[in-house]
């Protein structure tokens, strides 16, 4: 049995602390049958496995103590230095050779792209998600490329934005936990974000999507104009749809050969739905099996590859009241 890394058949939703909320939650959902791609995640305990083979824990505490929370330049300034101490270092011999095997088998040897996703949690909390606070990595298949973005996701959780948000959420920075998601890729035509309770007006007898050409990158970025779908949450009938004038998206970058890019949408997909109504409605469907999961509201991520729907993310929606959820 590995040390460091956990596949997500192998981990379920109590698992936050070594998994963090995200991976958890894949697990959760793998264990349930749900269609996710399949992946593994660095437990958390790895970003400590790594700074203290290294040696370097009381350099970071001495950039720490000179952090200046109301000079921001300062504080890019010294969060960089600890993020380059992190994504320069050798990873331990142990957990490399546990990366490599696992790598190998999720690319089944380099056939295979994958994308590396943060999945944070606090130490000795219940709370185990940042949205929009750490870096995603798409389309990467080398070993060596892999490898660098886990530490670049590691590293992620010095980014100034996510001390900040440490800061004022009264957070030690030291209770900050975060275990890389390895997970194989899906090319999409159309992605998005489903809520299982309405986020604007927090009615929990409606859904929710959001949906654009791509990866879902856009979406969940902001980036883009998305078509936006209302369904009634007994019925699934769709309430309300609006479809949008898409300009922007997210896909491979062709050019490259690895990673992402972000290019204008073709005319001819515009104006046009991303999604049919069986396909809105039967994402409706998963999402309302998926918040039976985990008995709260779900802001969850998915992704159609043809007629195919994988589900990427799911965790509870933010903001609701309890008396919304009762």
């Amino acid at each position: 049995m590995k040390k460091f890394i956990k596949l997500f058949e192998e981990m379920t939703k109590e698992d936050i602390q070594e998994a963090g909320g995200k991976a958890a939650n894949l697990g959760e959902l793998t264990q349930a049958d749900f269609n996710v791609p399949s992946g593994f995640c660095v437990t958390s305990g790895s970003l400590s496995s790594h700074i203290e083979q290294n040696n370097f824990q009381n350099e970071i505490d001495k950039i720490i103590n000179r952090f200046n929370y109301d000079d921001y330049e300062i504080m890019e300034e010294k969060t960089a230095e600890i993020r380059s101490l992190i994504e320069n270092a050798e990873i331990p011999n142990n957990l490399f050779q546990e990366l490599t095997q696992s790598i190998e088998q999720l690319t089944e040897n380099g056939k295979h792209f994958v994308a590396v996703r943060s999945s944070v949690a606090v130490k000795g909390s219940s709370v185990s998600s940042f949205p929009g606070m750490m870096d995603t990595y798409h389309y990467l298949k080398d070993l060596d490329e892999i490898i660098l973005n886990i530490k670049k996701c590691w590293a992620s959780l010095w980014t100034s934005r996510a001390a900040f948000n440490r800061y004022h959420k009264n957070i030690d920075h030291d209770l900050g936990l975060i275990a890389p998601v390895v997970q194989r890729m899906v090319t999409p035509n159309t992605a998005g974000v489903l809520f299982t309770a309405n986020p604007i007006t927090s009615n929990i007898d409606e859904l929710v999507i959001e949906a654009n050409w791509g990866l879902g990158e856009s979406v969940v970025s902001g980036k883009s104009m998305n078509d936006f779908y209302r369904l009634d949450k007994k019925s699934l009938d769709i309430i309300e749809k609006i479809i949008a004038k898409k300009t922007v998206m997210v896909s491979f970058n062709d050019q490259q050969g690895r990673g992402r890019k972000e290019s204008i949408v073709t005319e001819d997909k515009m104006n046009i739905p991303t999604l049919t109504d069986d396909q809105a409605r039967r994402l409706g469907e998963v999402g309302l099996k998926i918040e039976t999961i985990f008995n709260h509201p779900q802001d969850i991520e998915w992704a159609y590859q043809e007629d195919e729907l994988f589900i990427l993310q799911s965790r509870n929606i933010r903001n609701l009241t309890m008396t919304d959820v009762a």
